[in-house]
C-alpha cells in the first residue's frame, strides 16, 4: 500500500549523514509497520459503520488540531512582527 512512500523516503538511506541517522531511527520506531498494521486491523475487522465513525472522529480530530495550528501561527506572526518593529525603530534611532 505505500510503495511509493518507501520508494520516495529510501532516497534518505543514500545521503552520508543522513542515512545512518535514518536507519536507526527505522528501527528503533518502525513507523511504515504500525501504519500498515493498523490499516490492516482497520479495512479487515471493523464494520462500515464503525469505519465511518472513526474517519469522522478522525476529521473532527485533525480539524481542531490544524485550526490550533493556524492561530498559534498567526500569534507567532504577531510576535515576530511587533519583535521586528521594535528593531527598526531601534536602528532608525527612534529609540534608545
Amino acid at each position: 500500500m505505500f510503495e511509493w512512500f518507501s520508494m520516495y523516503v529510501g532516497v534518505l538511506s543514500d545521503i552520508p549523514l543522513i542515512g545512518p541517522a535514518y536507519d536507526s531511527l527505522q528501527e528503533a520506531f518502525p513507523i511504515g509497520r504500525y501504519i500498515e498494521n493498523a490499516y490492516d486491523f482497520i479495512d479487515t475487522e471493523l464494520s462500515y459503520i464503525e469505519q465511518l465513525v472513526f474517519v469522522a472522529i478522525f476529521a473532527v480530530i485533525f480539524i481542531l488540531g490544524l485550526i490550533s495550528f493556524v492561530k498559534k501561527l498567526a500569534k507567532l506572526l504577531i510576535v515576530v512582527a511587533i519583535i521586528f518593529g521594535i528593531w527598526l525603530l531601534y536602528n532608525q534611532g527612534v529609540i534608545g
